[in-house]
């Protein structure tokens, strides 16, 4: 059964434009144990996080943003703004506002809601609870398409034999997210 995630909201992208064209999208860069991300903030929550590699500009991912959104307005947040939201953001204390398919707003939620901190599934397991296990593929295509690190814990989907597959962050950061879970616990 699908259980309730009120700080959740995803919206089909013409949707996401229609409610947010015009609307200032905030942005900056906060730290966590797992490296700086470039984070934006849509009225309704986050709509985008995503860690920064080694030697990639800030302005380089948000100018890609730019491009994906040109009907925003974009706005940074202040230096303050940035340091009171790494808080909130390790803690999972912040709304999720994106944009994607049914079929991934359906598996972010469930995978928001399925797991807690420290624990993990496989694909298939949380393939299964959306319908046919056979989805497997589609549910690794949506978690590669996560446009939230960390706030959609796609960290916590392990192989059948509970391995470590790819990450779209990479392994070792996967791994790292994990083992900070696991001490959390």
């Amino acid at each position: 059964m699908q259980q309730s995630d009120p700080a959740f909201l995803c919206l089909s992208p013409p949707s996401f434009r229609q409610r947010h064209a015009g609307v200032p999208l905030r942005y900056g860069v906060i730290g966590s144990p797992f490296g700086a991300l470039l984070l934006a903030l849509a009225p309704d929550g986050v709509c985008r996080a995503e860690f920064l590699e080694e030697g990639e500009s800030p302005q380089d991912k948000l100018g890609t943003w730019q491009a994906r959104w040109p009907w925003a307005l974009w706005a940074p947040l202040a230096a303050a703004e940035c340091a009171a939201l790494e808080e909130r953001f390790l803690a999972r204390n912040l709304p999720v506002a994106v944009e994607g398919t049914p079929f991934r707003g359906l598996l972010w939620r469930t995978l928001r809601t399925c797991t807690a901190a420290g624990q993990t599934c496989s694909y298939g397991e949380l393939a299964a609870r959306l319908g046919p296990p056979r989805l497997a593929l589609a549910v690794g295509q949506a978690l590669a398409a996560n446009p939230v690190a960390w706030l959609i814990p796609c960290h916590r989907v392990l192989d059948a034999g509970g391995g470590l597959r790819g990450f779209r962050w990479g392994l070792e950061r996967k791994r790292a997210m994990l083992e900070w879970e696991g001490k959390s616990v």
